[in-house]
């Protein structure tokens, strides 16, 4: 794990976010030669290819670049053929991708970022078969399925869970299978323990005011539904954002927090509990932290309301294939990315993260070494779930909208039941535009 913070940005890893965000804005630019097209694949039938195109940006990424690098030349040597990389940025990868497509000439593997404009083209390949026995949490899967078809093969799947500062939270009993109210007032002992401290420094400015959606998940709102209905605004919903705001109003949590600041707030000691994805362990030793702090990092499921199930939004990328031309080739490429064990141990060494496939990653030693990562993939990756809304290329919108609205209830600007239905009509005018 040689990560800088900011080679360990988000968008190294998510599926689709803010590269989606550029879709239409950007020009094409930076991109290699690709290999020979198959134009129309969608249409053909899976053929094998001497040389296949592998489009993304881990191979720009220096962090990155290692671990994919031997993953290509690794494969080639192995089934004597070609991978010829198309790097873009990630910001850019939407466009480039939607460009080619377009195009007729996407013939290979690609990383997921952007993945959600091809849909339309129907120029991917149907992956169902090669995620069967991986072990890779439903809730991932569900996030790439469209019309029936896996069209992305998880590599990493995660979430944002609770970090907890471990000292603190034993000392007031914070742990797994608790329930709200239970947490709340497990807050409050935090609070009454230390009035300088931020029991919990959740949220509560955009750009990741999202993290409101796996807690309407938790009250057993869809949020939004498989067929694009949005339900913002109904009963559940309402009751999760009033007792989000409730513990802002209590001093449990701290107005104006983004996850950035919350990570040096943890990091610094100021603050016992905040949400992140599994990259947390390496946050905290760049941000300074105590070692006592980076001695006790840990994490808890996220906790249950009215009995429902608890949800961690998903955080995670994959691969995809073109459909048609080459196909069997890319299919091999991407079985060998997602299994074989020097392939992800190489990854997990680089990035931090966990492989998706709980076969392969209980097959990693320095995994099942590392306690904090150990109890991350049980507490808080197998309780992942992808947005419906992660389907569609205005995903980073929805999600900018929803932060966005929270945020003006959570000011006092709204209550909480306005504030959601005006919410519930802006994201359903881009699901009816764009899904």
């Amino acid at each position: 794990m040689n990560l800088s913070t900011s080679q360990l940005s988000r968008r190294a890893f998510l599926g689709g976010g803010t590269a989606l965000a550029a879709f239409g804005a950007l020009a094409l630019a930076g991109c290699a030669t690709p290999a020979a097209p198959g134009a129309g694949a969608g249409a053909n039938a899976a053929t094998k290819a001497k040389t296949i195109n592998f489009y993304g940006n881990s191979l720009g990424e220096e962090a990155l670049k290692p671990a994919w690098e031997a993953i290509l030349k690794d494969f080639s040597a192995e089934e004597g053929v070609t991978v010829s990389p198309v790097i873009y940025p990630y910001d850019q990868a939407a466009t480039q991708l939607a460009l080619t497509g377009r195009s007729g000439k996407l013939m290979g593997v690609g990383q997921s970022g952007g993945w959600q404009v091809l849909t339309p083209m129907n120029v991917l390949a149907d992956l169902t078969d090669l995620a069967k026995g991986l072990g890779i949490p439903q809730g991932v899967l569900e996030s790439y399925t469209m019309d029936g078809k896996l069209l992305v093969l998880p590599l990493t799947a995660s979430g944002i869970g609770i970090i907890t500062n471990g000292e603190i939270a034993k000392s007031v009993g914070i742990k797994s299978g608790m329930t709200v109210e239970q947490f709340a007032t497990a807050l409050e002992k935090i609070k009454s323990q230390d009035s300088s401290l931020i029991p919990y420094a959740a949220v509560t400015k955009n750009p990741d005011l999202k993290d409101a959606a796996h807690w309407m998940w938790g009250w057993g709102s869809p949020v939004v539904t498989d067929d694009f209905e949005c339900t913002i605004g109904d009963k559940e919903s309402v009751e999760a954002i009033t007792w989000y705001k409730a513990l802002q109003d209590d001093g449990l949590t701290q107005t104006n927090v983004a996850r950035s600041d919350a990570r040096i707030l943890f990091a610094s000691g100021r603050a016992a509990l905040y949400d992140d994805a599994p990259l947390a362990s390496t946050f905290v030793k760049t941000n300074g932290a105590a070692q006592n702090i980076i001695d006790n990092i840990s994490a808890i499921a996220r906790p249950t309301a009215g009995g429902n199930p608890s949800y961690n939004r998903a955080w995670g990328g994959g691969l995809f294939a073109s459909a048609g031309e080459g196909e069997l080739t890319s299919r091999d490429f991407i079985t060998y990315a997602a299994t074989d064990i020097d392939a992800a141990t190489a990854q997990y060494e680089q990035s931090g993260v966990a492989p998706a496939a709980k076969s392969v990653a209980d097959q990693i030693p320095a995994l099942a070494a590392d306690e904090y990562q150990t109890t991350f993939r049980t507490e808080v990756s197998e309780h992942a779930r992808g947005a419906a809304w992660d389907r569609v290329p205005v995903t980073a919108q929805i999600d900018t909208a929803i932060g966005a609205g929270v945020a003006n209830i959570l000011a006092g600007q709204v209550d909480v039941q306005s504030g959601l239905n005006s919410l519930k009509k802006e994201v359903q005018d881009l699901l009816d535009s764009n899904a």
